[in-house]
């Protein structure tokens, strides 16, 4: 069911103030089960409090429905016609855009329409980019198909450029949260985005939607925020990364997050032929990161250099300095940052 979300549950009591500042971003959402999954816009509203940043939103998103059904609906309706939002997020069913006929017979004409509306109530549209089925595949809907989609990348290109078409025709601006879970899957590619439907978003997929949401709308990246959803520490902070690496932003207005120096898990671990492992500098200077076996011998050094302040990422592939695999079983990686040394285990199994 929709529901008027104000900031967050612990801190209703201070709704009149916050809603009365200037510097509150005002954000409907309009979709259906995506958007309505894990309650997103709740979590995007937590995650902008953890960045010191205060949100309002209220959403309407029936399972299934389409830009066009929401163009009739009379709640969507009423809801645009308050006129005190920034934003109308448009989200539109997850294979209209992969299908031409209704691409151009249901969500262009549909997308203007809402467009038109919030416009004419003082707000701005922007786009939510889906993601694509985890295996891609023929997409049917309403009588037509899609092309046949070897995988996920190969439908998510297809859900880019129908968002990007519509946004750009409209001057909207676009959340490309499909194209971050391609960027998530290519940097670990047993990433848990997906329910069993290999459709819906799981807790994982829905706060890397909410991390992108919060680039955009605030052209600062994500990384370093607090809250995590209850997920992993390490699995928020991967999040976080695909998020900041797949927004075409600067950040150049960005405040600095609060990170110090941090050694996080490696991500996947246990992990078959390569891994990730993130870590953050509390300042810029000389870092080393390198890899120990069970008996305390080097196998590697993976990086040996000066790096700036804040987040970073390196990968593993599972060899040493010489190119030679090693065997499956315990390694130790090891960060090395002025006076700070810091040190985690992972498994290797082949």
């Amino acid at each position: 069911m929709p529901r008027w979300i104000v900031l967050s549950a612990t801190m209703c009591l201070m709704t009149a103030t916050l809603t009365a500042q200037d510097d509150t971003l005002n954000v409907l959402f309009l979709g259906n089960s995506y958007t309505y999954s894990n309650d997103l816009p709740s979590m995007f509203v937590d995650l902008s409090l953890s960045g010191g940043r205060m949100v309002v939103v209220d959403s309407n998103a029936p399972g299934g429905y389409t830009l066009e059904q929401h163009t009739t609906n009379q709640v969507t309706l009423d809801k645009i016609s308050r006129g005190t939002w920034d934003y109308v997020v448009l989200q539109e069913q997850s294979q209209v855009p992969t299908i031409d006929y209704w691409r151009y017979n249901s969500m262009y004409p549909s997308a203007r329409i809402l467009d038109s509306l919030i416009t004419l109530h003082d707000g701005a549209t922007a786009f939510f980019m889906t993601w694509g089925r985890k295996y891609g595949g023929q997409q049917t809907w309403g009588g037509y198909s899609s092309p046949v989609f070897v995988d996920l990348f190969h439908m998510q290109d297809s859900l880019s450029s129908a968002y990007a078409q519509i946004s750009n025709e409209l001057s909207a601006l676009l959340s490309p949260v499909g194209n971050a879970w391609a960027t998530a899957v290519r940097m670990d590619s047993t990433v848990d985005l997906w329910q069993s439907d290999n459709s819906h978003p799981t807790l994982r997929g829905s706060y890397l939607a909410a991390c992108v949401f919060y680039g955009v709308f605030f052209d600062e990246s994500p990384m370093g925020l607090s809250y995590t959803a209850g997920l992993p520490w390490e699995d928020a902070y991967f999040l976080q990364t695909a998020a900041s690496q797949t927004l075409p932003v600067s950040f150049a207005r960005s405040k600095p997050q609060p990170f110090s120096c941090m050694l996080f898990q490696n991500h996947p671990n246990p992990f078959n032929s390569m891994t990730i492992i993130p870590y953050s500098l509390e300042k810029g200077g000389l870092v080393e990161v390198t890899i120990f076996n069970v008996l305390g011998q080097k196998v590697t050094t993976l990086v040996e250099a000066d790096q700036t302040a804040g987040p970073h990422l390196v990968s593993w592939d599972g060899k040493t300095y010489t190119g030679s695999a090693v065997s499956s079983g315990l390694y130790w990686y090891q960060l090395r940052s002025g006076s700070t040394i810091l040190t985690k285990p992972m498994t290797l199994i082949k």
